[in-house]
C-alpha cells in the first residue's frame, strides 16, 4: 500500500542528513519480511564535479542502516563498501513546519503492524540560513492520520523493535549495581566462541552456548561469554556451572518463535547455579508486541479521574487514570479491537525452576521477552546488584516474581519495567500465571521466608506487590530499605505497596518498613476477595478458599509517599450466594509512621454509595472508583491500627481523612 501523507506538523527526526558535499532526494520504501529497503538518489559535490546516482541502504530494525551506496559503482564512496551505521548516530530533530516536507509516501509494515513514512526535506546547513533540499527521515503511525517521529530514546544494542520517548528509564545508575570482574580463566573455563558461537548479534548460536553448557556441566565450570553479542534461542542452564557474561558481551533473543519453548535462559531441576559477569541477557521484547494505541504520557495529566468501577480491560473512561496506562502499553493480544492474531512469545527471560541453590548478581536482563526473571517452585536462591531495563510500555513485563518458593533473597537490585516490579506469589499450578505447562515435574506449593531489601523500583503498575495468583499460602515477608518511583512518566506507578489474596490464599506476618514513594498514585492497597481464578476441589476446599482466604498479620511503617493520587485502600468483602451473607475481613493491619503528601493537581470524584465492593473481579486500587476519604479507607476490617500518621491532601479537599466501614 502507498499512501501520500501530510507530515508537515510532525516533529520528526532525519535517517540521512543533506549537507555542502551531499544531499539525497526522491525516496522510495519497500518492505519484505522484516527487511526494509530504502532507495534514493545522492547527490555528491566534490569541487566543481557533482556526480548524481541511486543509492540504497536496508534496515532490519529501523536503528542500524547499512551506509547509502550507489548502484553505480563508480560512484561509491571510498572506504564505505559494507559499512554499517546506526541511525541515531546522526539523527537531529526539527519540525518539518518550519523546514518544509518536498515528497513524503507511506508503507504498511507487517512486520511492525504499522505504517512508516519516508520523506524528503528542506533544512539549513551547518547552522547557517541556507536551506537545501536533501534530507530523508522517518516517522510512523498506526492510523495514517497521528504520525509520531521515530525517536532515538533506545539500548545501545543492536536489532530492536519501535522505540518511543519514555519508554526506557533514562536515569538507572548502572555502576552502583554492576561492576567490573576479571575473565576467568582455567581449565574449567568453556569459552563459547570455542564451541562455535558468533558474535555479531544475528548469527543463531542457541546449539553452540548449549554446548558449551553441557561440557562446563561434566566439570562443575564456567561457561563464558565474551566478545560480543551472541543471538540465542532457548538455552537450558545445568547443576554446578557458571554462567559468566562479560560486560562488553550478552546473549541476545532469536526473533524466531520457533528457537524456543517457555523461557530464553532456563534453569530447570538444577542446583549450584550462578549466572554473574556485568554483562546482559537481552529478550528483544519489542518484537514481539503490536505498537501501542497511544505513545508514552511524558507530561503531568491536568486532571486525576478513577473509573466508577472496574469495566473490561479496555473500556474505562478515555480520561481516566486506567485508560491513560492501558492505551500506551503493547500487547501480545489484540487488545485494540483492530482484528491482529495473537502473538505468541516465550513466557520468560530468566526462568529459575524446580531448583535449589541458585545465585543471579552482577548482571543486567534488558527489554524481556514477557516475565523478566521468574523464581518457580525453587528455594534457597539469591539475587543481588542486578539491574533490569525494561521497555515499561511492554505489557506483562513484570521485573521479579516470586511463586511457590522459600527462602529467597532479594538484595540491592533496580527494577525498571512495565508490570509488577517485585511480585510474590503462589498459584495452584507451577508456571506463567499459574497457567499450567506441559512438563512441570514439580508441585505447587506455599511461598515463604522472603526477603526484599534496599532496591529501587520504577513500576508502571505495582512496585511491590504480593498477588494476584494466590491459591496456596504465602508467610513471612519482608520488604526494607526500598524505594518505589515513577518519575519520568505520567500518570505513575499503579501501587506501591499492593497486597492482595483473591484464590483462597492465606496472607500472613508480612512486615514492610523504612520506603520512599515517589509518584506512585496508591500509596497501599490491600485487598481481599474472591475471585476464585482455580475455583476448587472439594467441599472443604470451596469453604476454606472459595469463599475467601485471609490476610492478617501485616505490619507496615516509615513510610514517605510523594505525589500520591488517591488514597490507601485496605478491604475484605461482603456478598449473597444462594441466600447466604459472606463477609470476610482483613486482621491485623498495624500502620505507623506513615506520611503521604498528594500531587496538587485538579480531581474529578464521582463517589458512589455504596462503594463497589468488588467480589469477584481482578483486585486493583483504581476498580473500586472514587472513595469517601483522602487518607485511608478502611472496609470489611478489624484490628486495622492508624498510627504516627499524616495525609496532605490536595489544596481542594472534600474528603475525610479517615473513613471505616464494617469494622470492628
Amino acid at each position: 500500500m502507498n499512501c501520500n501523507v501530510d507530515l508537515t506538523r510532525v516533529k520528526a527526526p532525519l535517517l540521512f542528513e543533506a549537507s555542502k558535499e551531499i544531499s539525497w532526494s526522491n525516496p522510495k520504501l519497500y518492505i519484505k519480511d522484516d527487511l526494509r529497503t530504502l532507495v534514493f538518489t545522492g547527490c555528491y559535490k566534490k569541487g566543481e564535479e557533482v556526480k548524481s546516482c541511486r543509492v540504497v541502504s536496508r534496515s532490519r530494525d529501523l536503528i542500524s542502516w547499512t551506509v547509502p551506496v550507489p548502484l553505480e559503482s563508480e560512484c561509491r564512496p571510498e572506504g564505505e563498501e559494507g559499512k554499517d551505521v546506526r541511525a541515531s548516530e546522526s539523527w537531529s530533530r526539527f519540525s518539518w513546519a518550519s523546514a518544509g516536507v518536498c515528497s513524503a509516501n507511506a508503507l504498511w509494515d507487517p512486520q511492525l503492524h504499522m505504517y512508516l513514512a519516508v520523506y524528503q526535506g528542506n533544512r539549513p546547513v551547518n547552522g547557517t540560513d541556507d536551506e537545501t533540499e536533501g534530507s530523508i527521515g522517518i516517522a510512523v503511525s498506526r492510523d495514517l492520520t497521528h504520525w509520531q517521529s521515530f525517536l532515538k530514546d533506545h539500548p545501545t544494542y543492536p536489532g530492536h523493535g519501535v522505540i518511543y520517548e519514555g519508554d526506557y528509564y533514562p536515569a538507572i545508575p548502572f555502576s552502583e549495581y554492576i561492576h567490573p570482574e576479571e575473565l576467568p580463566a582455567g581449565e574449567k573455563v568453556f569459552d563459547v566462541r570455542d564451541f562455535g558461537a558468533v558474535s555479531d548479534g544475528e548469527t543463531l548460536s542457541t546449539e553452540a552456548v548449549q554446548a558449551a553448557v553441557d561440557a562446563a556441566a561434566t566439570c562443575g565450570g564456567t561457561v563464558l561469554v565474551s566478545g560480543g553479542y551472541y543471538c540465542v534461542g532457548a538455552v537450558h542452564l545445568a547443576s554446578g556451572i557458571t554462567l559468566w557474561i562479560h560486560s562488553d558481551s550478552a546473549l541476545c533473543a532469536s526473533r524466531d518463535l520457533e528457537n524456543y519453548g517457555d523461557a530464553l535462559i532456563g534453569c530447570v531441576g538444577a542446583e549450584a547455579v550462578t549466572i554473574t559477569g556485568g554483562g546482559k541477557i537481552i529478550g528483544r521484547g519489542e518484537y514481539f508486541v503490536y505498537l501501542p494505541q497511544n505513545p508514552p504520557l511524558t507530561v503531568p495529566m491536568e486532571v486525576t479521574k478513577l473509573p466508577p468501577f472496574l469495566y473490561d480491560p479496555m473500556g474505562y473512561p478515555v480520561d481516566s487514570i486506567r485508560y491513560t496506562y492501558r492505551s500506551r502499553i503493547r500487547y501480545a493480544e489484540d487488545r485494540y479491537a483492530e482484528g491482529l492474531p495473537p502473538i505468541q512469545r516465550p513466557m520468560y527471560t530468566v526462568w529459575i525452576r524446580s531448583s535449589r541453590n541458585v545465585a543471579i548478581r552482577n548482571i543486567i536482563i534488558e527489554d524481556a521477552l514477557d516475565w523478566t526473571l521468574c523464581v518457580d517452585c525453587s528455594h534457597q536462591v539469591r539475587v543481588r546488584d542486578l539491574v533490569i531495563n525494561g521497555n515499561r510500555h511492554v505489557a506483562n513485563t513484570d521485573g521479579i516474581d516470586i511463586m511457590g518458593s522459600s527462602q529467597v533473597e532479594v538484595d540491592h537490585c533496580f527494577v525498571s519495567c512495565a508490570d509488577d516490579g517485585i511480585c510474590v506469589k503462589a498459584p495452584m499450578k507451577q508456571g506463567h500465571d499459574g497457567i499450567n505447562i506441559e512438563d512441570a515435574d514439580a508441585e505447587m506449593g506455599g511461598t515463604e521466608q522472603i526477603h526484599i531489601k534496599n532496591c529501587t523500583v520504577v513500576s508502571v503498575m505495582n512496585a511491590f506487590k504480593i498477588g494476584t495468583e494466590t491459591y496456596f499460602d504465602i508467610k513471612d515477608i519482608t520488604v526494607e530499605n526500598c524505594r518505589f518511583m515513577l518519575p519520568d512518566i505520567y500518570p505513575g506507578t499503579v501501587s506501591g505497596i499492593s497486597i492482595e489474596s483473591a484464590d483462597g490464599s492465606h496472607i500472613q506476618n508480612v512486615q514492610i518498613r523504612n520506603i520512599e514513594m515517589d509518584k506512585v498514585c496508591c500509596p497501599v492497597f490491600i485487598c481481599l476477595n474472591m475471585r476464585n481464578k482455580y475455583g476448587f476441589l472439594n467441599d472443604e476446599d470451596r469453604e476454606e478458599k472459595y469463599y475467601g482466604g485471609a490476610i492478617e498479620n501485616i505490619v507496615i511503617e516509615h513510610v514517605r509517599a510523594f505525589q500520591t493520587e488517591v488514597p490507601s485502600i485496605l478491604t475484605g468483602f461482603q456478598t449473597q450466594e444462594n441466600g447466604r451473607v459472606i463477609e470476610r475481613r482483613i486482621k491485623d493491619i498495624q500502620i505507623r509512621d506513615f506520611q503521604a503528601v498528594y500531587r496538587d493537581n485538579k480531581e474529578d470524584l464521582d463517589i458512589r454509595n455504596p462503594v463497589y465492593e468488588n467480589v469477584r473481579d481482578y483486585p486493583e486500587n483504581n476498580a473500586f472508583g472514587d472513595v469517601p476519604a483522602y487518607g485511608f479507607y478502611i472496609r470489611h476490617a478489624e484490628g486495622v491500627c492508624l498510627e504516627d500518621w499524616e495525609v496532605i491532601p490536595r489544596t481542594m479537599n472534600t474528603r475525610e481523612a479517615v473513613v471505616r466501614e464494617y469494622t470492628d
